[in-house]
Parts: structure tokens; sequence; C-alpha cells
């Protein structure tokens, strides 16, 4: 059958095949002139502001975090050391004294040991015990209940946001050693330096190790160091693009936009494998090699401009997000992966010729997958069935998926912060207080502070909640704020029932927030506008290839030989018992927009006419499907959970991919063979 859209892609690419020099010249001064962009990364650590957009609940926590005079919470987890209970207080009379120098309002205080079951002092001795009454008798204010089986006890240190840093500081320096063997600070302004530091270490391992671990595997494959030229171009320019683009955007670097780098970087490397197992197929079928090179160029080039087209249409189709970090993340991957397009399409005949000149020392990698073709072509049949019966348990699966948003999955898990708060999973919820805003709307100052007494007292009256303070806004007279800290965030719904049927009277208004509040309203925002961009991406994705091949059956077809990946990930997801989560949706995006490359060359192939079983394509689509697979294992040395639950999605999507594309794709195009449409 004859693809009648050589009639305008050929004369390109022939140009570009028979002038390697100048092509690869001219790839070399664009990459370079992209590189002159590069500026240094700016790295964003907090997480509030990573996933923040136009959203209800975000708006009111920063409304009531201004009435609350922009304080933060620090908890210091102390084990105490063998010192009387007076030399225990005398050491916190020290420290409250030292952060009370650097700003008045900051506060120290303890957990109430008997509602939180949190340690105060061991009493094992009747002198602690007498040392311990004098402490009560000469200071009424610090009359603390003593539990006797407890091992700790925490201080909470109340700061305005400015000044957090200062307090951490202050927190670290200080000498704990007369009053305690082991001290834990817990700060948000600490988890974002964590996450600053976790990225950076991302930045400098997850690249270098992606890079040298697949040019080994293709060392592996080909057998020859030259094979490596244009794999190895491919990730220079990859990388170089995707910096270039970060710092032409002024886009920051955070958890999100992170797995940029990675995404182009794989799938650049994948796309060389392309070119490297059709061009060794031409020479050892008696080309010589600049025919080689030309054939190489013809069969390759229109279904690599297709691939990276519909990749980087699903990647694109996530600049439709609210929240700022994922509308970035796939804007940039879009433009770095066209960019990369070109400059490999223009390095590929000179590396290519500088390949097959030294052939001759090729393992002919084909070969090592002859037993695997051997077996797709033996049981396609077979296994296509049992995939699309696990496609239609996936698709089961679908409903039962619970959908939930966990902020502590971006945690970096080596991290100081992240370490204690598996070490004190319970003190969790210090760093999110339930905060009530109560307010005059047109009612008298009065009836407001009897309304927001009564919230405060039915607040304080919950078995749920501790801590339960009130005070004056601060920056307005008509307002009171009241705070609560949860015992977990389970009981998060029972506080808000209590809340939403108080009954505060007319004119008097009540907001709150927290921070589960505001990671799950994001995560609702985050997950419709996910699953609106998964909508276009899906129409402009096969609506190209309907327009590339003029075939319903071909794309639907491809629908349905892409739809087993996706739904064998759903089906993942609900046996691990995992929640569907924005991660969860962010993959099916960015694995449709790869897994949907091998259906196109697949494609193309058939559309010429020739048959996949055991031909070059096969080896090529396997080998790529690889060379992705090792680069999103590789990421499970990345220290977010985040960045490991993607990486691991991904690759089980494109496991899936390769094997129902071999096998399901085959088999509902049949004897018939799509027809590529005139370009």
């Amino acid at each position: 059958m004859q693809v009648r859209i050589r009639q305008r892609w050929m004369v390109l690419l022939v140009w570009v095949a028979d002038r390697p020099r100048g092509s690869a010249v001219a790839a070399t001064l664009l990459l370079a002139l992209v590189a002159t962009l590069i500026r240094p990364p700016l790295i964003e650590g907090s997480m509030v502001d990573q996933l923040a957009g136009s959203n209800v609940q975000l708006e009111i926590a920063r409304e009531i975090s201004a009435a609350s005079g922009a304080a933060s919470a620090a908890a210091v987890i102390v084990s105490p050391a063998d010192v009387s209970i007076s030399a225990v207080f005398g050491g916190l009379a020290k420290l409250e004294q030292r952060l009370v120098q650097l700003d008045s309002r900051i506060s120290l205080r303890s957990i109430d040991a008997a509602r939180d079951q949190l340690f105060v002092y061991d009493l094992t001795s009747s002198d602690r015990v007498a040392d311990l009454l004098a402490v009560l008798r000469d200071n009424p204010a610090a009359s603390t209940i003593i539990a006797r089986d407890a091992t700790r006890f925490l201080i909470v240190v109340q700061a305005p946001e400015n000044l957090e840093l200062q307090v951490i500081d202050i927190l670290n320096d200080y000498d704990w050693r007369e009053i305690a063997t082991q001290t834990t600070v817990l700060a948000s302004a600490q988890l974002e330096r964590d996450v600053v530091a976790g990225l950076e270490k991302d930045l400098r391992l997850l690249l270098p190790v992606i890079v040298g671990t697949t040019l080994v595997a293709l060392f592996v494959a080909f057998g020859y160091w030259r094979a490596l030229l244009l794999p190895l171009f491919a990730s220079i320019s990859s990388t170089l693009v995707t910096f270039a683009l970060f710092s032409a955007t002024v886009v920051t670097i955070n958890l999100i936009t992170l797995l940029a780098l990675p995404v182009v970087l794989i799938v650049g490397l994948a796309n060389s494998c392309h070119f490297l197992a059709r061009s060794e197929t031409d020479l050892s079928s008696g080309e010589d090699v600049d025919e080689a090179i030309r054939v190489t160029m013809r069969r390759v080039g229109p279904p690599f401009f297709f691939s990276s087209l519909t990749t980087a249409i699903a990647l694109a189709s996530l600049g439709l997000n609210e929240l700022p970090p994922i509308a970035n993340f796939g804007l940039l991957s879009a433009g770095a992966l066209l960019i990369v397009f070109l400059l490999v399409l223009l390095a590929a005949p000179l590396s290519l010729r500088w390949y097959l000149q030294g052939s001759g020392a090729s393992w002919q990698a084909s070969r090592h997958f002859a037993a695997l073709s051997r077996l797709l072509a033996t049981w396609r049949t077979h296994i296509g069935a049992l995939l699309l019966l696990a496609m239609i348990a996936g698709a089961v699966s679908l409903p039962l998926l619970s959908v939930k948003s966990e902020p502590r999955a971006f945690f970096p898990d080596d991290a100081p912060f992240s370490s204690a708060l598996r070490m004190f999973e319970n003190e969790f919820y210090l760093f999110s207080p339930l905060r009530v805003l109560v307010f005059a709307d047109g009612a008298e100052p009065l009836p407001m502070l009897r309304s927001a007494g009564a919230l405060r007292d039915a607040l304080a009256e919950l078995p749920a909640t501790r801590q339960v303070t009130m005070e004056p806004a601060a920056d307005r007279d008509d307002a009171y704020v009241i705070s609560a800290l949860l015992a977990s965030e389970d009981h998060l719904a029972e506080v808000r029932r209590l809340i939403d049927g108080a009954a505060l009277g007319d004119g008097v208004m009540a907001i709150y927030s927290n921070a589960s509040l505001v990671y799950g309203d994001i995560d609702r925002q985050a997950m419709g506008s996910l699953l609106r961009s998964l909508g276009w991406s899906v129409l402009l994705i096969f609506g190209a290839i309907w327009l590339a091949f003029g075939s319903a059956r071909a794309t639907l077809s491809a629908m349905l030989a892409n739809a087993v990946p996706l739904m064998l990930v759903c089906g993942a997801v609900w046996l691990i018992g995992n929640p569907l989560n924005l991660v969860s949706v962010f993959v099916f995006l960015v694995a449709l927009g790869v897994i949907v490359d091998d259906s196109i060359h697949l494609l193309f192939w058939r559309a010429a006419g020739d048959s996949i079983s055991g031909s070059s394509i096969e080896f090529s689509v396997i080998l790529s499907t690889v060379v992705l697979c090792l680069g999103l294992l590789l990421c499970q040395l990345s220290d977010f959970p985040t960045t490991r639950q993607f990486a691991a999605y991904c690759a089980l999507a494109l496991v899936g991919a390769v094997v129902s594309n071999l096998s399901v794709l085959p088999l509902m195009l049949g004897s018939s063979q799509p027809r590529a449409a005139s370009a």
C-alpha cells in the first residue's frame, strides 16, 4: 500500500539525509543558541505555593491567617535528661526568654499532658514529686498535669510567619543538654528547607544516573560505542532545552515541574532507538550506508514527527489546568519535546553515518529479541484476549477507587522533618490547626463576642479537639479567631458538623479552614482540571491519528490498544489499596501521550505494507519501551513518594502498552492496512 504522505515529507527528510554535516552543524548551533538562555534554576519548597490556585479554601485560609497575625507553629518534642522538674522548667524559661527577645509576640507553651497522653516527666521517686509540687506551688500558671507513664513532652512555639526561620535557628542552636537527651524540631519552614534540599538532590542524582544507565543498556543492546552518539546527543539536548525553557519562562522547579526533566530526557532517549534499530536493519539488508540512512529517515521521520506531536498534545493539554505548576509542567514539556524532535532529526544522519560505518562490530541487537518475537507471534491471540479481559477488570475497578489527597506524600522521605514525622505521627495535627474566624456581618460587637465564646466552649468540650483558644483578630476590630488542635485528621468531619450547625445569631458569620481542607480543595480542583485535560487529550490525539491515516478502524484500534494499559493502572491502584489522587490522574495524561507513540510507529509500518512480527519496528518498539521503563524505574531513587509513584505507574502503563500494541493492535487491524493520508 502506498503512503501518500511521502510527497511532502520525503523532500525534507532526503534533503537532511544528504547533508549530514550541515544538518549536524545546524543542530549544534541551534542547541548552543538554546543553551545561552540557561540561568541558575529557581527552586521552590513551599507546599501551598507549589499547588496554589484560585480556590475557595486557600483564600479562606489566607484571610484567617492574616486575622490571626500570620502566626505559625513550631513543635519541639523533648526527651528529658535525668534532672529535676524544676531544672526542666528553668531550662524552658531560658528558652522562652531568648525567643521573646526576638519578638514579644512569640509564645511558648506545653501541651496538656492529661488530655494528650504526652510526657512531661517520668515520676518514679519522691524527691522529684517534691520538686514538682514546689514548682506548681510557686508557679500556679504552670500547673500542667503530669502523666506518670509517658516518655516525652511537647513544646509548641507560636510566632509570626516572617520570623519562623529565626525561631527555628534559635531552637536548633539552643543548648538542650542540661534538660534533654534528645530533641526534635518540627516546623513548616524546616519542611520547606527539606523539600528544597530533596529537589536539589534529585537534580544532581537522577539526571546523570538516568543518562548513564540507559547508555550502558543501549551499549549492551547494540554492542558498539558509536551507537551511543545519537542517544547521547538526545540526552544532552533534552536536558539543555528543558533547563533553557525553565529559565526563559521563569518557571520555578518544584515537585510537579521537576518531572519535566526526566520525562523529556527519557522520551528523547527512547525516540533515538527507532533510528538506530531501523538503520541497522537497512544496512544488513544490502543497502550501502548512504542509502540506508535515506531509507531510515524516510521510514522513521514521519512517525517520529507524529509521535512527538501527539505526546506534545497530551502534555500541552495540561496547560488547561487551573493549578500553575501542572500547567507549567505540561506546556514546558510539550515545547521541549518539539524542540528536541527537531534537534534529533537534524543530528540523526551524521550520527547514523558514524554508527553504520563501523557497524561490523555490532551484535545485531535485534537478534536478542528473536525469542520474544516468536513468543508474541505464537501467542498473540491469547495475549490479546487476556489483555482485553484485564482492561475490562480495570474498567470495573474504576468506580471502586476512593479519591483522597495526602499532603504527606509530598514530603521527602529521608529529610529530618519527614523522619521525625514518622517517629511522632500523632503530632502531625500541630501543623494543621483548625482556625475559625467569627466576625460581625451587621451585628453588634457584644452578640458577636458571645457567639464566638459559645463556639469556643462547644469546641473545647469535644474530645476531638485540644488547646482551644480565642484571640481578637489582628487586622480587624469586629472579629475573633478561634484556634483548635485536632486529635487527628479523622475528627475533622465531626468538628465541621459542629461549626456548621452552631447557632451564631443574626449578623454573625463564621468561616474556617485548615491544611487538610486546603489540600482537599486543591485536589478536587486539580482532579477536575486533569479530567478535562484528559478528555481534550484523547480527542486531539486520536483526531490527529484519524487525520494522518484516514481510517476509522486504525483510530479505534489505537484507542483500544492504549486503553488497555491505562485500565491496567486503574486495576493496580485498586489492588494495592491506594486512593485515586492527583498523581494517579496525572499519570493517565502523561502516560497516554507516551504510550500512543508505539501505536503510531506500528500504524506507519503497517501502512507501508510491512509485517510487524519479527521486524525492526517490533524490535525498536520493545527497545524504546525498555529505555523508557529503565529511566522511570531509576526515578525510584528520588526521596519524594509522589515522584516514585508517578514513575512506577507510568512504567506499568508502558509495559502494558508495548504488549498491547504488539498483540491487541494487530488483532484489531486484522488483514486491513491503514493508509497514511496526504500531508
